[in-house]
């Protein structure tokens, strides 16, 4: 299982579905090969550099094939990356912890209505500053409007917060976008980033 990265007052939590197939494999989040998480979180400016390159992706990977990526190697990556992004407060969690999908579209992969309340319980004990979901629209919408009725599918800042904790929806990173689409998400993870910083600054300046 993909080990969930989740401290009191994070800088931002980005939540998923479910992990996929891969990362499941490799015990950490966002390394399936067609994931542009980590690119996005680079060139958004929410991240420095690159937390996980995609020769890094692509070792570990091939190193689970070929059954030459030991425990201790894998544990010490695992580490490795947590400590950057918990330094970075940025933490990383999946609405669903029983299941492991091949997409969000997999309603196996939904969460059920005890977790919903058990995340939002936990957003209000540890308060991380903004919540910002990679997941597919029509899926976040389905999942939040019933507790949250102002939830939309409109990518970027959402008009509700849970807790004190702004609401962000940028979409699914594994999706396939393109044109209009693909702008439409690195807009909001640009607008992310900006707000992040905005606020940053802001702290530093009182």
């Amino acid at each position: 299982m993909v080990k969930e990265i989740w401290e009191p007052d994070l800088k931002v939590l980005f939540v998923g579905m479910a992990a996929d197939e891969v990362s499941d494999k490799l015990g950490f989040h966002h390394l399936h090969p067609r994931d542009r998480f980590w690119e996005l979180l680079e060139i958004s400016g929410l991240t420095p550099k690159r937390v996980i390159t995609a020769s890094e992706r692509k070792a570990m990977a091939e190193g689970q094939a070929q059954g030459s990526v030991s425990d201790p190697i894998r544990s010490m990556f695992i580490e490795k990356k947590t400590s950057q992004l918990l330094k970075l407060g940025i933490g990383l969690f999946d609405l669903n912890r029983r299941a492991v999908a091949t997409n969000d579209k997999d309603k196996a992969a939904r969460p059920t209505g005890e977790e919903l309340q058990q995340f939002v319980a936990r957003v209000m004990q540890l308060e991380p500053k903004s919540l910002a979901f990679v997941i597919r629209p029509e899926l976040f919408v389905a999942v939040f409007s019933a507790d949250f009725p102002a939830a939309t599918g409109i990518l970027g800042l959402q008009s509700f917060k849970i807790g004190k904790a702004e609401v962000w929806l940028l979409g699914s990173t594994s999706a396939v976008l393109r044109g209009e689409s693909l702008k439409l998400q690195e807009d909001a993870f640009f607008a992310l980033g900006e707000r992040l910083t905005v606020s940053q600054q802001e702290k530093v300046d009182r």
